[in-house]
């Protein structure tokens, strides 16, 4: 009789794990890690969230803990900004998309309605951001050319084509 009745206790609290838990949940989480890199390195980085708030700012190569979910089966998205002096600005979208595997299949076999109806939803593990990890190629910023006037020295590869026409080139005495 005992076996029996610690049998239902187990039975019962193994149910209640299981309409109490999703499977997106237990395998993925409601947050995930994004590894940020930029090409040159140590550019900054800003992460903002659908309502411009920024969420996370460093330098590359950093790694950043972001909410895959933004509310009741609402997906996060953020706007990336990788800024370095003397080179272009590069913005990059993260966007959630739904997490089929272990949301739809996994809570199937495991979380059932609980799981694909509450929890789930609620903590944002239905979905998975992407691209996962950011690499930033960072293009030279030539602009300042155009806009001083007087001596300057640059290398000949960091000249823009419509800019070429309007330099004088000094001759080298030897």
């Amino acid at each position: 009789m005992k076996y029996m009745k610690r049998l239902a206790l187990l039975g019962v609290a193994v149910a209640f794990l299981a309409a109490g838990t999703g499977c997106a949940t237990i395998i993925s989480g409601g947050e995930q890690k994004i590894n940020f890199r930029s090409d040159p390195s140590e550019a900054s980085i800003k992460v903002l969230d659908n309502s411009g708030s920024v969420v996370f700012n460093s330098q590359t190569p950093a790694v950043a803990i972001l909410k895959k979910g933004q509310g009741y089966f609402q997906s996060a998205s953020y706007r990336v900004i990788v800024e370095k002096q003397g080179y272009k600005k590069q913005e990059i979208l993260l966007q959630s998309s739904l997490n089929g595997g272990w949301y739809l299949l996994g809570n199937f076999f495991l979380g059932g309605l609980i799981g694909w109806l509450i929890v789930d939803p609620l903590t944002g593990a239905m979905w998975t951001l992407a691209p996962e990890s950011v690499n930033a190629q960072l293009a030279k910023d030539v602009s300042f050319l155009q806009q001083r006037e007087g001596l300057m020295i640059v290398l000949l590869q960091d000249v823009p084509m419509k800019v070429l026409p309007l330099l004088d080139p000094v001759a080298v005495v030897n």
